[in-house]
């Protein structure tokens, strides 16, 4: 509005022009008084809105439609008592499962998202100091595009003003994975989290872990024991001809036991043990399929080459 009138008040020096100006400065006066403080406040620090400074991101991990935390860092550059902290990414990004892990530098707060947008809204609003770092971890973000990535910050106040930004961040990268990245020896320990493996992420198709007792379904895979038999078959969808199985049979069963599979004429494994397997008995396998590798030696083996350290001693010796 102060703009419409000062634009209009631009006259040429004439006594009409005069009289023009003084209604327009009387106008201006009377806007400039009955406009609320905290509006006047507001235009006047979107107006001196600042870049943030040193605004970056950094995903735990870069693959694409992986769910991955991501570590956003930023420096106020403007004194102001923040509200909101929003966090625009390009639509490619799936936020819909986002969660908060932790902040610093700012106060505690809560998580929204509209359309491509994370909001951080801060419980209390607080003033920080220009030149303030804060840090914010969300986590569950799916880059769902491959290439290079930026996102758009900026702070806001309890009345939706702009203290500082938008500020576009230093760029991520996002990548598929290819078969590159998994060849033989590319993946190693280090590359591995403890304690992110789990028996839910094991194919039951590599190695499985079973624990069959002598009931109703024990007896439909065919594990009965009855006292009277030492070898049992036990339907297991995973086993190949040269799986590799360990046996364990628990409630007080003394003997030893051995376990090979078999897929004539349905997969399975037997169990043989050196007694009759007791009434009640619980078994307990552990099934493994891994790929065979065949040791061979280069150096070549033949009887003369081969030599006993008894050929040099005589019979009498």
């Amino acid at each position: 509005m102060l703009l419409d009138i000062k634009n209009v008040c631009l006259v040429p020096n004439t006594p009409k022009g005069i009289f023009k100006i003084s209604l327009c400065l009387t106008l201006m006066v009377f806007v400039l008084t009955m406009t609320p403080t905290s509006t006047f406040l507001q235009i006047t620090k979107q107006a001196a809105a600042a870049p943030l400074t040193k605004v970056s991101v950094t995903p735990d991990s870069n693959v694409k439609n992986e769910r991955a935390t991501y570590n956003f860092f930023l420096t106020t550059g403007t004194t102001g008592t923040i509200k909101t902290i929003e966090i625009t990414f390009p639509s490619s990004f799936d936020l819909a499962d986002i969660r908060f892990i932790e902040r610093s530098g700012i106060g505690t707060g809560t998580l929204s998202v509209v359309g491509s947008t994370i909001k951080y809204t801060v419980t209390s609003a607080v003033s920080v100091a220009a030149g303030s770092n804060i840090k914010l971890v969300i986590g569950r973000i799916i880059a769902t595009g491959e290439g290079s990535h930026t996102v758009s910050i900026k702070t806001l106040t309890s009345g939706g003003g702009t203290i500082d930004g938008p500020t576009t961040s230093s760029s991520f990268v996002i990548k598929a994975i290819s078969s590159a990245d998994i060849l033989d020896n590319t993946i190693t320990s280090s590359d591995i989290a403890d304690n992110t493996i789990t028996g839910n992420e094991i194919s039951p198709g590599f190695m499985v872990r079973k624990t069959v007792s002598d009931d109703d379904a024990g007896h439909a895979v065919g594990w009965d024991p009855n006292g009277v038999k030492n070898q049992l078959r036990i339907s297991e969808p995973n086993a190949k001809a040269d799986s590799l199985v360990f046996i364990a049979i628990f409630n007080n069963f003394p003997s030893a036991c051995t376990g090979n599979s078999s897929i004539d004429p349905s997969p399975a494994i037997f169990v043989t043990c050196s007694t009759a397997i007791g009434d009640h008995a619980q078994l307990n396998y552990i099934l493994f399929n891994l790929p065979n590798q065949v040791v061979t030696s280069s150096l070549p083996v033949s009887e003369s080459t081969i030599s006993s350290p008894f050929d040099s001693i005589g019979p009498n010796e």
